[in-house]
């Protein structure tokens, strides 16, 4: 046997891994991709002010912090109640300044506005809301279709359940949040719970 055809079948070869190389490529780019989901929550510290229409109920103004880095919310009310929300920690934090007291509550619910982890969200169109952009991802729950508008920083613009606005973004600043205003004030005390045990 020549050199030439000691070399024929190993070329052979080559070529054909090339091809298959090829080929493996083009059906890797038109597989289904890997269902999308967007950031749920804000990268960056944001001060929010939405206005939230419940069903028989006049439209409030809440208004909506948050410190980013530690994934914790500040929500405070028309009513000046404010809550805090440790997404870490999983903890709810209720300031009453009328008697500056507070109390602690373990297992934060689960808003309309955030998708169960194991819910399927669809992609949907694009929007402008209160001078940003933002995507609409929706998902079913309880027979309910939920849709929430979000920028790619992860900031709720709108939510949306079975075609009723919920949630509305009025104006959005993005600005660095002071670490204090996600923290018990120093002169709160623990307020008691019905049972007369302290509510931490």
């Amino acid at each position: 046997m020549g050199r030439r055809e000691r070399w024929a079948l190993p070329m052979s070869i080559l070529r054909w891994a090339s091809a298959l190389a090829a080929l493996a490529s083009l059906t890797a780019a038109s597989a289904p991709a890997a269902e999308e989901r967007p950031t749920l929550t804000p990268t960056r510290d944001a001060d929010i002010i939405y206005r939230i229409t419940r069903a028989g109920q006049p439209a409030i103004i809440e208004r909506r912090r948050w410190l980013a880095a530690d994934h914790l919310e500040r929500v405070d009310g028309p009513d000046k109640s404010t809550t805090i929300f440790d997404a870490d920690r999983s903890e709810i934090t209720l300031l009453n300044p009328g008697n500056r007291t507070y109390r602690k509550l373990e297992g934060a619910p689960r808003r309309p506005a955030d998708p169960a982890k194991d819910a399927t969200l669809a992609r949907g169109a694009e929007a402008v809301v209160a001078g940003l952009h933002c995507t609409d991802w929706s998902w079913v729950e309880d027979v309910e279709t939920h849709t929430v508008c979000l920028t790619p920083d992860g900031v709720l613009l709108r939510l949306v359940i079975d075609g009723k606005t919920v949630i509305e973004a009025i104006s959005v600043a993005y600005k660095q949040q002071p670490a204090k205003l996600f923290q018990v004030p120093p002169n709160y005390s623990p307020a008691l719970a019905p049972e007369g045990a302290a509510g931490e």
